[in-house]
């Protein structure tokens, strides 16, 4: 359901917890500090004020832009299989991913997860194929009926210092034997710097990144994966 959305982002309303290393961490692992769970539910508010579906997944740079800066997410998918979206929003990105991929002769089969209700309830009427394969959870703590051949996330679902231990949970409780881990950062091209560089954080919490590709002059995405 990040990151927020990015008009927003340039008037300078609500912005997520300035330092996540500033934050008060719980003594419960499975806990995420309150201030920032309070932005993450926050979220699914500011997305349903628009009805448009680019606009609801907090993006505002228009179609073209669009697929441009997300489509990169699938330069880590190599073949067919399963595609979990951990923070699938209304599952637009997720229903794109799909057919980005046909048109690559890639089969995915769409699955997602958002902590938003109403939202996961939108990505349900998007795909109605696909119904069943949407749940309602925080990816920080979920325990999946399944394991699925890619599963998607972003890097700011959990405060910046927990990345590490973020990608290890989706690794042991989601990803398939053989399948892969592809983590996102976005920016919006109004704040006038980049995103955050994936490889180098997962490498230094000991995650041996497979790959990584990037989109835009700053650049705006950063994508990196890990093989289970």
């Amino acid at each position: 359901m990040l990151p927020y959305p990015e008009d927003r982002r340039a008037s300078g309303e609500v912005f997520p917890p300035s330092s996540s290393n500033s934050l008060c961490m719980p003594a419960d692992p499975d806990s995420l500090p309150s201030e920032f769970m309070a932005y993450i539910r926050d979220l699914e508010r500011h997305y349903l004020m628009n009805e448009d579906p680019i606009k609801q997944s907090g993006f505002y740079g228009g179609a073209e832009r669009w697929r441009r800066e997300r489509g990169i997410v699938l330069d880590a998918v190599e073949e067919d299989g399963d595609f979990l979206d951990a923070a699938c929003a209304n599952g637009y990105l997720l229903e794109c991913l799909v057919q980005w991929a046909r048109e690559k002769g890639i089969a995915l089969t769409p699955y997602g997860l958002d902590i938003g209700p109403r939202l996961v309830a939108l990505a349900r009427k998007r795909l109605p194929a696909f119904a069943d394969h949407f749940w309602v959870g925080n990816s920080w703590t979920w325990h999946p009926p399944r394991r699925f051949r890619y599963v998607y996330t972003l890097h700011d679902c959990v405060p910046e210092s927990l990345l590490g231990e973020y990608a290890r949970r989706l690794l042991s409780r989601c990803v398939a034997d053989g399948g892969r881990l592809i983590i996102g950062a976005y920016v919006s091209k109004s704040e006038g710097k980049p995103a955050r560089d994936l490889a180098p954080a997962l490498q230094e919490s000991g995650l041996a990144v497979a790959g990584s590709a990037s989109c835009g002059e700053l650049p705006v995405t950063q994508v990196a994966w890990v093989n289970r």
